[in-house]
Order: structure tokens, then C-alpha cells, then sequence
């Protein structure tokens, strides 16, 4: 087996960074291409029903992350970052049932208790493995790719 390098909590700070922003520009444009304004998308994020936040962020992002880490182990920012999330005993793919645990894990963290959300995200600065919770959960570990 190839002796894998654990990614660095700053690699993957930068890579959820670097997805946020890509998928923030990918839903803004979106919207806009299908009418609406971008003070129009501003005022449905911050005042909307739950259905807007579900169609315009939860669902996008939850098909992201899974789709991507399922099929290839890397979201475009873990790939920017030089990351993947691999099997944490076997180091090959997690797909995508894992992939949607480690997604849906990290989400109800933030949406529902801030405190593990954040405690979550901060875990592999303290970790052997440097795992979060919602790696531990799923089986899987951040690597350094060659």
C-alpha cells in the first residue's frame, strides 16, 4: 500500500474556501441567466422561504460535494488544493453513499448547532489522523494527492 501524507488543516480550509466561492458564483449565475437579479437572489437568501434556500444552496451544494467526492475524491477545490478524500483504511474510493454522509454530517453540525459545526472543522488541528467528525463518521481521511 502507498504510504499516504494526511492534508493539512490550512489545504483544507483553503479547498472548502475555494468551493464555496465556486459554487457561489455558479448559483448566482444561474439565477441570473434565468431572470432574476442579483438583489432579487440577495433578498431570497436572507428573507426566503425554505424552498428557495433548498433549491438555490442545500441541493447544489449537496450534489457537489456528493457527485464529486463519490465519483472522483476530489471537489474542483480539493483538486486546486492538491486534496482528496480517500477510504480511511483501504484509501480508495469512499462513493458516493459515504460521500453524502460526510456531506449531510458537516451540514447538520452547522445548520443545527454551530458549537460542532465549528468544533467539527477545527478536529484536525488536534487529530493523529487529522480527521474531522464528519470523516470519522463516514470512514474516510483528506490526503495529500502525488
Amino acid at each position: 500500500m502507498i504510504e499516504h501524507v494526511f492534508a493539512s488543516w490550512g489545504r483544507r480550509a483553503a479547498a472548502v474556501a475555494l468551493d464555496g466561492l465556486i459554487l457561489a458564483l455558479t448559483i448566482s449565475i444561474a439565477a441570473v441567466a434565468g431572470g432574476m437579479s442579483l438583489t432579487e437572489l440577495n433578498e431570497e437568501a436572507r428573507t426566503g422561504s425554505g424552498m428557495v434556500a433548498l433549491l438555490f444552496f442545500i441541493v447544489p451544494e449537496a450534489l457537489y460535494d456528493t457527485l464529486m467526492i463519490g465519483s472522483r475524491n476530489q471537489t474542483i477545490g480539493k483538486r486546486a488544493l492538491g486534496i482528496a478524500v480517500v477510504d480511511a483504511g483501504g484509501r480508495g474510493r469512499i462513493g458516493y453513499r459515504r460521500a453524502f454522509l460526510r456531506w449531510v454530517t458537516t451540514s447538520i453540525f452547522w445548520a443545527f448547532w454551530l458549537v460542532p459545526g465549528i468544533l467539527d472543522h477545527l478536529w484536525p488541528l488536534r487529530d493523529s489522523r487529522r480527521q474531522t467528525w464528519h470523516d470519522k463518521l463516514a470512514g474516510s481521511v483528506v490526503v495529500r494527492t502525488p
